[in-house]
């Protein structure tokens, strides 16, 4: 991409959030503490930070954290050694005679991966036949403090001015000026309960809309709080902490967020709740779908005291997991379940249930239009969120692909959607027996909601591109149609092409593409997957 097509996108944008904004702004006026905004993203805002140079611009250099760092010494053999977590004293022996033999090859701070050679080289099979929670307990419980000059802890630092991807500038920017129209002076909570250390991912969430105009502070609503809280027993948080959520020595790394923890339990269930209700917004981070879900409802599926106060949020942002987990509650078509895990061809061949792909449950329920799915395209969850669909009976699913975001602006006035980001959303209506219909919204999209359907604006559809007539599709039967984003690919093609009808294949599944009367194709945008669909059938058989 060029700095001058850049800054023309980005121009794009800034108009176009402006009209959005003014949308949700005089919604705002006609409705006030019943307006929301919803931004629910297609997978991590991904960020430039000290943790994660990656996301960069070249030649950037922040302070701060910039990696973990592990030692093995005496004491911390000893440490593990006495509270070894599990039964099994063969690995448990054989964990230690690896690490004294570590001790001996390094007596210095490493890295991870540094660590993780040094035990490969000595035993690869010993390291294999770790527990998951053996594992994570040993990598723990190796973690080094690390200091600032000021003897403070020295904290991963975020900036995402300087990120290399400018789409998720665009979503923040679109995220901000949100949170700006609730308030003028927002305030924003960050929940990181879908880690499986949300001490370790606080940093980087609360840091990411951390900006002169927005105050934005972690929620220490972990497993660990949730239990102490809700039985008066935050003298316990110590060992929550490992029975709730595996986690160990986090006291020495994150002495901070743990008294920030305590803090907020000693402050009780009501301070919590009021705290919330002060908010503009919050935002829920990547991760597992289940951890989030355990600190908004009791394993009888009860919310909890705090949970309508979060579902309230004037803006409420979710990142993947934290999307995904933003769909629930009910509508005419039932309960809204939460798609937890599995692909579409194992949804294909498996006679799924409720507890191994999703969960009927459902999560927060800001959103009661249908289910969410995340990474979509990128990760060929198009048949996933179909099967799932039919199997709770539910009719409308939206997937969100990467680096993008779908916007629900609620009021009074009337509810609508648009799309933000890079690429686009997925809207699939099942109409039964394995058909549905396929709509792709690209980034500047606009949704029109009415009649419990989901349409392309008339106001997108006036300011849509013309047409470049691309050939025609070749008369074939597409292969690995669920592998490496072909159907959307697939579906782009057919969209540029103005093609009538299409077929591909997975394994022993077929795919047909046709279009029906109300099919329509519209260019939004001149990206690669800028061709708004609306109405193409999908229909999957078997041979």
């Amino acid at each position: 991409m060029t700095h001058a097509f850049t800054h023309y996108r980005q121009q794009q944008l800034v108009r176009f959030l402006a009209v959005l904004l003014s949308i949700t702004f005089c919604a705002s006026l006609t409705a006030a503490e019943q307006s929301q905004t919803l931004i629910l993203v297609g997978s991590e805002l991904s960020s430039c930070s000290s943790l994660n140079m990656q996301q960069c611009d070249k030649n950037t250099q922040i302070a701060g954290k910039a990696e973990h760092l592990f030692s093995v010494t005496a004491e911390k053999v000893k440490k593990i050694t006495q509270q070894w977590p599990s039964t099994n004293q063969e690995v448990k022996s054989s964990t230690v005679k690896v690490l004294l033999a570590i001790k001996a090859k390094s007596s210095t701070s490493i890295t991870k991966p540094a660590l993780l050679w040094h035990w490969r080289d000595i035993d690869n099979t010993q390291l294999n036949s770790l527990s998951e929670q053996e594992y994570h307990f040993v990598m723990d419980m190796l973690e080094v403090p690390q200091l600032s000059s000021q003897g403070q802890r020295l904290a991963e630092q975020v900036n995402p001015s300087l990120n290399n991807e400018p789409t998720i500038n665009n979503i923040l920017q679109f995220i901000t000026g949100s949170l700006k129209v609730a308030n003028e002076q927002p305030s924003v909570l960050a929940i990181t309960a879908a880690s499986r250390d949300p001490y370790a991912a606080a940093d980087f969430t609360q840091g990411l809309l951390s900006t002169a105009s927005v105050n934005s502070q972690w929620l220490a609503l972990t497993p660990a709080l949730v239990k102490a809280i809700t039985t008066n027993t935050c003298e316990k948080l110590p060992q929550y902490r490992q029975s709730e959520m595996r986690l160990y020595n986090r006291e020495a790394i994150y002495p901070d967020r743990i008294q920030a923890e305590n803090t907020l339990c000693s402050n009780g269930v009501n301070s919590l709740v009021k705290l919330i209700n002060n908010s503009t917004g919050v935002i829920f981070n990547n991760g597992e779908q289940d951890l989030t879900r355990s600190v908004l409802f009791d394993e009888n599926n009860q919310a909890y005291p705090w949970t309508k106060a979060l579902q309230t949020r004037p803006v409420v942002i979710g990142s993947a997991a934290g999307a995904a987990i933003q769909s629930g509650g009910k509508n005419t078509s039932g309960n809204i379940a939460t798609i937890t895990k599995g692909s579409s061809l194992l949804a294909l061949q498996a006679d799924i249930n409720d507890s191994s792909m999703f969960n009927l449950a459902g999560g927060l329920a800001t959103f009661n239009y249908g289910m969410i799915d995340t990474h979509f395209s990128e990760q060929n969850r198009t048949l996933r969120l179909a099967t799932v669909l039919d199997k709770t009976q539910q009719k409308f699913g939206f997937g969100i692909d990467e680096a993008t975001a779908l916007v629900v602006i609620k009021s009074s006035a009337g509810n609508l959607m648009t799309v933000i980001g890079k690429s686009g959303v997925v809207y699939l209506k099942a109409k039964g027996n394995q058909h549905y219909n396929y709509s792709y919204w690209p980034a500047g999209s606009v949704i029109d909601i009415a009649n419990e359907d989901f349409t392309l604006s008339q106001r997108s559809i006036n300011k849509a591109l013309a047409s470049i007539k691309i050939p025609a599709l070749p008369l074939q039967r597409f292969g690995s149609i669920l592998t490496n984003a072909k159907l959307r690919s697939l579906i782009q093609a057919m969209c540029l092409s103005q093609e009538q009808s299409t077929v591909a294949q997975q394994d022993q599944f077929i795919l047909s593409l046709s279009v029906q009367a109300n099919t329509a194709y519209h260019r939004i945008n001149k990206d690669q997957y800028g061709c708004a669909i609306s109405h193409l059938e999908l229909a999957v058989s078997t041979f």
